[in-house]
């Protein structure tokens, strides 16, 4: 029996063909595997979705849990306010009284001076007055400027509280 052209032409075909598909098969098989070829990318990158979505998960939580914190501490700033505005208050009109006293006039001297108030006294007191209300003045601002500084870096950090420190900041006021 004869060998035709066709035939050696079907080997060499046939051959060059088994060949590509070892070549192939050897890339593929580097491909899946799971130490350093694609399979090991796919792998890392699932493990990294994983560990992000339980992260968003986490974040969310923690914003929430913070949420809740600072809506109690502007609650808290919010009745710290009004007691340092009715503690000025009362501080001013204790001011007033204290600058409108005036020593009652005696006729006789009296026999214990230290009882009865002397103008060094009153002035002494009115002293310490005014530094205790600037003391709570200053005390005040502080505590309104920590305040909007608390919403500022919450509406930064969680978009969905922005309605609640902005309901609040009006209500908030200085003497």
């Amino acid at each position: 029996m004869p060998i035709s052209p066709f035939d050696i032409a079907i080997i060499l075909i046939s051959s060059v063909a088994c060949i590509y598909c070892i070549v192939l098969s050897r890339r593929l098989r580097a491909l899946q595997n799971t130490r350093n070829g694609l399979g090991a990318t796919i792998k890392a990158l699932s493990d990294s979705i994983s560990a992000v979505s339980a992260t968003t998960d986490e974040t969310r939580f923690h914003a929430g849990e913070l949420a809740v914190r600072l809506a109690r501490l502007i609650e808290e700033a919010k009745q710290s306010c009004e007691r340092v505005e009715h503690l000025t208050n009362r501080l001013n009109e204790a001011h007033d009284r204290a600058a409108s006293y005036t020593p009652p006039q005696q006729a006789a001297p009296a026999p214990a001076p230290a009882q009865a108030p002397t103008t060094g006294a009153v002035q002494e007191a009115l002293e310490i007055s005014n530094q205790r209300l600037e003391e709570i003045t200053e005390m005040m601002h502080r505590l309104k400027d920590l305040s909007e500084q608390s919403v500022v870096e919450a509406e930064k950090t969680a978009p969905a509280l922005r309605p609640l420190p902005t309901q609040l900041r009006p209500r908030m006021k200085v003497v």
